[in-house]
């Protein structure tokens, strides 16, 4: 019982890590993000324009002008919102390749939690969350059971730099039985 308290890891990710990293977490990440802000504005913006109101005859203009206005939101919210996170990760994309970006970005592992650091912003996940765990040949992957099923993918080509095996055991004796493929 000693190990499970004094479990901790960390691994720098890699290039490949980071693009699945991105790729996975921080593009859905960022569009709930991005789609609430333009729904903020949206919301403020009508809040805004009733209370500008004149006359009890603006009232149904106002109506009609907005129920057009939420129409055309949402019929152009997932294109706008889908080119903005595309803008974003088209400049991180071109910003990972700098060696200070690179080192920005790692999982740390203890015994309650798996904490996801990256510069775009950090993500934690309880183990108990850990649906399955799948060793392959190349990768480990830890499957999260969140609203959007994220995976978590670890390289296992760095086994020297990482201690891989004690990882392995930590999730194969406290979280989940691991899969062998």
């Amino acid at each position: 019982m000693d190990s499970i308290n004094n479990f901790s890891l960390e691994f720098e990710l890699n290039v490949v890590e980071i693009r699945k990293l991105n790729k996975m977490y921080f593009k859905n990440l960022y569009k709930e993000r991005v789609s609430i802000f333009f729904s903020l504005l949206l919301f403020f913006s009508i809040v805004y324009d009733f209370f500008n109101l004149t006359t009890g005859n603006d009232f149904t203009i106002w109506i009609i002008r907005n129920l057009f206005v939420i129409i055309f939101f949402l019929i152009f919210q997932y294109s706008l919102v889908n080119t903005i996170c595309r803008l974003i990760f088209r400049l991180l994309k071109k910003i990972s390749k700098f060696e200070s970006i690179i080192g920005k970005y790692k999982l740390n592992f203890n015994n309650t939690v798996i904490n996801v650091h990256s510069p775009l912003g950090e993500i934690t996940h309880k183990w108990i969350k850990i649906e399955k765990a799948i060793l392959t040949k190349d990768f480990f992957f830890l499957y999260v059971k969140e609203r959007n099923g994220y995976i978590i993918s670890i390289s296992n080509k760095y086994n020297d730099e990482r201690n891989m095996e004690k990882l392995l055991t930590f999730v194969e004796s406290n979280v989940t039985p691991i899969i062998k493929v």
